[in-house]
């Protein structure tokens, strides 16, 4: 009979190990005492002995697997002694595993897709008590992660500092603005992304979260499939993101995605960029600090349309200086190879033209991932655009499913994926949704930088408010002047109540000024409020102040 072999306690705390390395091979020989595979524990790695001889008839737990105290490693047993699972031909269907629950917790939840809002959906439930499975397809962290807002920061990051280096040049601060090498950018991109990717796997080994890599299949009754095993929740969790979109215009498998742009070896001459969306401009203004030729073809008559106007119209002309050729109103036909290189044909005002370019970009938003999910036989409700329809919980029509991100078709952005992963949990733990969710700032990462949270003057007059609009430059502010940043704050409020509506900023660090003015609208903050309010002088911070002051003709430092 076959001798189990099991993970040693190497210490009275010790509670798992991870399998550092196998020593032997399936069908090795093997004597008693001899090293078999090395785990790891508190960063100490130990060797584990074979305890009688024989052969090394099956290795359980792969190289990089953690494993309980007692828990299955392998088998050692006679030449041919079969063990472990039936073969696939006498073996019946796997039952479905349900881990125990916690006491009083929200028992066992099923996280399918590891991006941004099902890691932290993970996390959150292992801290409330749950038994969690996290089962991601590719890498952890998903989308936003892997090839798309950290990388694209990345590369943004590093195009506005060649910029800033540039201006300095011009003013004779700096000599020379130097070269650059794009092969070592990328390459710093991508150790910054297996960084942030290893953090993510403490993360959730720290919680206890239980990790399978491959392809989920939402069954019915919370049955989940992945790699022949089911598994079974008393919650299950949708996280499955969304994959760039496709036009079937002739050509199109000439051009690439957002993906396919960011892992580019080489610095393309020239670009067209089919799309003006967040994706399109971020990449577009990237590339362009580069030194890359880019022309934006977009269907829509404007960029940025549901923005406040002036803050869309100082982006749109910062890329024009930048070198960038915007054409709006214009609609891609055909791609084409000709004269060693890509040409995108489009029409603009009836008219026929083209332009040649090295790489063509098709970023025109992207679509919900239901890769695994028969939303008709499982009778899970979508709404026309596929999205995974949910109520303000996060809940599906089916009992104990839930969906967050972008599946579920709300705000396209990690961080609303974060709070909607703790909004299902919350409903999850107390069966309760969350009264009322704070608003969601969003950022486009151009140069310069483009955030907005709450209402603009257009759709704040759509709501029934009586808007006043206030403006702040930061050429009239010490710190940006110092830092010789430019932009403008917005700062949206209601004539009557005087309650802070919404906030827009372009210009440096809008980013992080944005934090500022979404918790203002959150808490509904008056003049009153702005007035009492004490600002760290020099900042960027004090702009937002001063035009919050300045809706009600109140600003301090603005003539």
């Amino acid at each position: 009979m076959a001798t189990e072999i099991k993970m040693p306690q190497l210490g009275l705390t010790m509670e798992e190990g991870t399998v550092e390395r196998w020593l032997k091979a399936e069908g090795d020989p093997v004597k008693a005492g001899e090293p078999l595979l090395e785990i790891t524990t508190d960063k100490l790695t130990n060797e584990v002995a074979a305890e009688t001889d024989g052969v090394l008839l099956k290795i359980v737990a792969q190289e990089g697997a953690d494993v309980p105290v007692k828990g299955l490693l392998g088998y050692i047993g006679r030449p041919g002694e079969q063990v472990g699972v039936p073969t696939a031909a006498a073996a019946p269907a796997a039952p479905a595993v349900e881990a125990a629950a916690a006491p009083n917790g929200p028992g066992t939840v099923l996280v399918i897709g590891g991006g941004p809002g099902g890691y932290v959906a993970a996390i959150r439930a292992a801290q409330l008590g749950a038994k969690v499975t996290l089962i991601e397809k590719e890498h952890l962290g998903g989308t936003c992660l892997n090839v798309g807002c950290i990388p694209t920061k990345y590369l943004v990051d590093k195009a506005n500092v060649m910029e800033k280096v540039r201006s300095l040049v011009d003013r004779e601060i700096f000599r020379d603005a130097g070269s650059f090498s794009f092969r070592k950018i990328q390459k710093g991109k991508g150790e910054v992304t297996a960084k942030l990717v290893g953090g993510v796997q403490f993360l959730l080994k720290k919680c206890g979260v239980t990790v399978i890599n491959g392809e989920a299949s939402l069954e019915k009754n919370r049955v989940v499939r992945c790699g022949g095993q089911e598994y079974k929740g008393k919650n299950v969790v949708i996280a499955t993101g969304s994959v760039p979109m496709t036009v079937p215009i002739p050509g199109h498998e000439l051009t690439i995605d957002s993906t396919g742009a960011l892992n580019l070896e080489r610095l393309p001459r020239r670009m067209v960029v089919m799309g003006g969306g967040v994706i399109g401009l971020e990449l577009a203004s990237a590339f362009a600090c580069y030194g890359t030729e880019i022309t934006i073809i977009e269907m829509l008559p404007s960029l940025l349309p549901r923005d406040q106007k002036e803050a869309a119209n100082m982006v749109v002309s910062a890329l024009k200086k930048q070198g960038i050729r915007i054409l709006t109103g214009a609609k891609m036909l055909r791609v084409e190879k000709g004269n060693g290189a890509l040409r995108a044909v489009y029409e603009l005002d009836g008219k026929q033209d083209s332009v040649e370019a090295d790489q063509v970009l098709m970023a025109v938003g992207r679509r919900p991932n239901l890769s695994g999910i028969d939303a008709e036989a499982l009778g899970l409700k979508l709404s026309e655009k596929k999205h995974i329809l949910v109520d303000g919980a996060q809940r599906t029509n089916l009992k104990g499913v839930y969906a967050i991100g972008d599946v579920a078709g709300g705000i396209q952005l990690a961080h609303a994926a974060y709070a909607e992963g703790e909004a299902a949990l919350a409903h999850i733990l107390t069966g309760k949704a969350p009264e009322d969710r704070a608003p969601v700032p969003s950022c486009v990462y151009t140069n310069p930088c483009f955030a907005s949270v709450g209402l603009n003057t257009d759709s704040a007059k759509e709501a029934g408010f009586d808007p006043a609009l206030g403006t702040f430059d930061y050429s009239a502010n010490g710190m940006a002047l110092a830092e010789g940043a430019s932009g403008r704050v917005f700062v949206v409020a209601d004539k009557v109540t005087k309650q802070t509506l919404g906030v827009t900023i372009v210009g440096e660090n809008a980013s992080e000024l944005i934090a500022f003015g979404a918790l203002a609208v959150d808490k509904k903050l008056t003049l009153e409020g702005w007035e009492r309010m004490v600002v760290a002088h020099p900042s960027l911070a004090e702009m937002v102040r001063e035009a919050a002051l300045d809706a009600f003709g109140a600003a301090v430092h603005k003539a």
